[in-house]
């Protein structure tokens, strides 16, 4: 055989051999695409979106290529997502059966019927793709890749509705792909699709405030008495990204509205029997298909009450939106006491925030989504917990600037209890009648700057002055009288002169005081007492706050 004859020979089985090795290479090559992504799940979400929220459709987006007209052979698309897939297509198997079924669908069972895992807008060479198959066990849908005798179509569709448990996930999650067999004229060319962008907390933050424009309604407050000084409060919840809170349909992507948004639960902690809140939402004036708004589910209003037996709330979004991070903010718009509310101790009533439903997103009998307990449905995390009303003692806090006992000076101290007065008690706008000792805190000056404090509380042993009772109290309707000469002996102040102010807490309300220095020949100076917010309530360090008067 010549040289050239081999050459020849050699170039025919070259030939031959790369015709048979295209015929067994794919012709269809198909990629994944996000359609787009969700860019933010909750992440106590046991029913987390993988496509952006509200979007008819979206989803991941299946390609399919061609390269060359060929044989396309079946074969199944897999794609496993990064947790439990806790929706549903028609078609159900889990892995120990191969078995087809019917995946549940009954009332309260399965999922809604208005979002499942579906298959849509397919053309070309996947127009004859049919709806997916959900592998429960393995976290992983299946699609059959259709058998077609000399394809020369490019095409696609969409796989709409797959939900994972987002529930103790962070960061971003992706989908890997791949195929049942290879051997079919299908290329696989994507492994791994990202699906969500992020995991975050869905409130960012609850606390006493207001959302901007609005007034902040600060802290109510509660008296031991049963008066109510300050009925009002507000608090604001933060969202913790541009799409935590959600419509019932923008918590799916058919269009069409699912059994409950991304609802907020309130816990009212500690809530005295006898005491009503009256709780309100303040939504913007005007709201649109983007903004904020949202209603009481129990009432359907933007008004509930809570009790010490019903002491929760329930908050439905109806209109947000998914490009701006939001501010909820609810106010108690009332408090009302019974007679025999149990607010005679001291304390505070908080509340903590968590999205709802909580509940279980996959039936544990046989491993299958459900909607039992709501859809979507989250695990439980409270955020908070904020107080929002303190109860506090019926007291006064009244202030002398300056107190002395030098020499022939002395000063004068009378505290009067006006909890008597002719106003007619509750129902006529007066006050509640009530008595109680007194505490007197001293704080002296020495030469250098400031002394060691000093304490007095009035007693049935300890009860120098004028005008006070057997058991060391000052009833309603009467005035106490007391040198400063006489305080100083019975407190356990150091012994000698004092120049300094005076810290007086007198149990009862509506307490007003005179101090008056004189040596009691040719000079007085009388000044009436500053009364201050209480404390516990109005902090002294707190701008705007801590008010010193004449009168509260």
């Amino acid at each position: 055989m010549t040289l050239r004859s081999r050459l020849m020979f050699g170039l025919v089985i070259a030939l031959v051999l790369f015709a048979s090795a295209q015929s067994s290479f794919a012709q269809v090559s198909i990629s994944l695409t996000a359609n787009p992504p969700s860019d933010g799940e909750i992440q106590t979400n046991k029913t987390a979106q993988t496509a952006s929220p509200g979007v008819a459709g979206g989803g991941l987006l299946v390609t399919g290529s061609l390269i060359a007209t060929s044989n396309l052979t079946q074969t199944r698309l897999r794609i496993t997502y990064p947790a439990p897939i806790t929706s549903s297509p028609a078609i159900c198997y889990n892995s120990t059966s191969t078995t087809e079924f019917a995946c549940p669908r009954a009332a309260g069972v399965g999922v809604p019927a208005a979002d499942p895992i579906r298959i849509e807008g397919q053309t070309g060479v996947f127009a004859t793709v049919t709806q997916p198959i959900l592998n429960t066990a393995s976290s992983r849908i299946e699609i059959w890749l259709p058998t077609i005798a000399g394809n020369s179509a490019s095409g696609s569709f969409r796989i709409v509705g797959v939900r994972i448990d987002a529930n103790g996930k962070t960061g971003a999650q992706s989908a890997t792909a791949a195929l049942a067999d290879a051997a079919n004229n299908y290329l696989l060319t994507t492994n791994s699709v990202q699906v969500i962008n992020a995991i975050a907390n869905g409130i960012a933050s609850m606390s006493i405030g207001a959302r901007s424009g609005q007034t902040n309604l600060g802290t109510g407050s509660v008296f031991t008495n049963r008066t109510t000084p300050d009925k009002l409060a507000s608090f604001t919840i933060v969202e913790g990204f541009a799409s935590a809170f959600r419509t019932k349909i923008q918590s799916g992507n058919s269009g069409v509205a699912l059994p409950n948004s991304t609802r907020i639960r309130l816990t009212f902690n500690n809530v005295p029997s006898g005491v009503t809140l009256t709780l309100s939402l303040n939504v913007p004036a005007s709201t649109g298909a983007n903004a904020l708004n949202a209603d009481f589910v129990s009432s359907g209003t933007k008004i509930q009450t809570i009790t010490s037996t019903a002491n929760t709330a329930q908050i439905e979004f109806t209109a947000t939106s998914l490009t701006t991070t939001e501010t909820l903010e609810v106010d108690v718009s009332d408090l009302t006491l019974t007679s025999t509310a149990a607010v005679t101790t001291e304390g505070a009533i908080s509340v903590t925030a968590t999205f709802f439903p909580i509940g279980d997103a996959i039936d544990s009998t046989d491993g299958a989504p459900s909607a039992a307990d709501g859809y979507p449905v989250f695990a439980q995390l409270d955020v908070g917990p904020t107080t929002i009303i303190n109860i506090v003692s019926a007291n006064t806090t009244l202030l002398i600037p300056l107190a002395e006992k030098v020499g022939v000076f002395d000063t004068g101290i009378s505290v009067a209890n006006t909890t008597s007065d002719p106003y007619g008690g509750l129902t006529g706008g007066g006050a509640v009648a009530s008595s109680g000792t007194l505490t007197f805190n001293f704080f002296p000056s020495t030469a250098t700057g400031a002394g060691t404090s000093c304490t007095l509380t009035t007693s049935s042993t300890t009860r120098p002055g004028f005008g006070i009772a057997s058991d060391g109290t000052v009833a309603a309707g009467a005035t106490y009288v007391v040198l400063l000469s006489q305080l100083l002996p019975a407190s356990n102040c150091a012994a000698g002169d004092f120049v300094g102010y005076i810290f007086i807490t007198a149990r009862f309300l509506n307490a007003h005081g005179q101090a008056t220095i004189s040596d009691f020949r040719t000079y007085s100076l009388a000044a009436n007492v500053l009364v201050l917010a209480p404390p516990a309530t109005s902090p002294r360090n707190a701008p705007g706050t801590g008010v010193e008067s004449l009168g509260f």
